[in-house]
């Protein structure tokens, strides 16, 4: 005598689509005050004038190092205390502003919602990882520094 199986399991209820709200006017304000920071620091760094020549001339002095330093430890602050990203989590832009300086202007730029809207977003299904930005920071990332050290 075999035993009744149990009903198999109803189909999985297409999940809704997470809205995601504008930003506020101030997280917006903080949002644009990084943005002119980050792209700040990086003209800096790209167009501050040559030394007189040497070895010298290319290294990066305090001015260089605190802008920078400063623009990360906000963008990051940033990162952590802001709404929830809609497009990767929180990990996944941090690796990515670290190894790689556009995606800042990216995140400040779409994230949580576009800046220029004004009416809530639809998330995607997926968001990028943690461990796949670091993957994609650390094999763009390395050859653009070098790159651009070598301007």
């Amino acid at each position: 005598m075999s035993l009744p199986s149990a009903p198999p399991p109803p189909p999985a209820a297409p999940r809704e689509p997470r809205l995601v709200p504008p930003s506020t006017a101030a997280h917006l304000a903080v949002r644009m005050v990084l943005l002119a920071a980050v792209l700040g620091s990086v003209a800096y760094a790209l167009l501050r004038p040559g030394g007189a020549g040497g070895a010298d001339a290319r290294s990066y002095g305090a001015p260089d190092a605190l802008l920078a330093l400063g623009a990360l430890v906000a963008l990051t602050a940033s990162i952590i205390s802001g709404p929830e990203p809609r497009l990767a989590t929180r990990w996944a832009w941090f690796w990515l502003v670290a190894y790689v300086w556009p995606a800042a202007v990216v995140y400040l730029l779409l994230e949580p919602t576009a800046a220029w809207r004004r009416e809530p977003a639809t998330a995607p299904r997926r968001r990028l990882t943690g461990g796949w930005a670091f993957l994609i920071g650390a094999l763009v990332g390395t050859p653009l520094t070098a790159l651009l050290a070598t301007r």
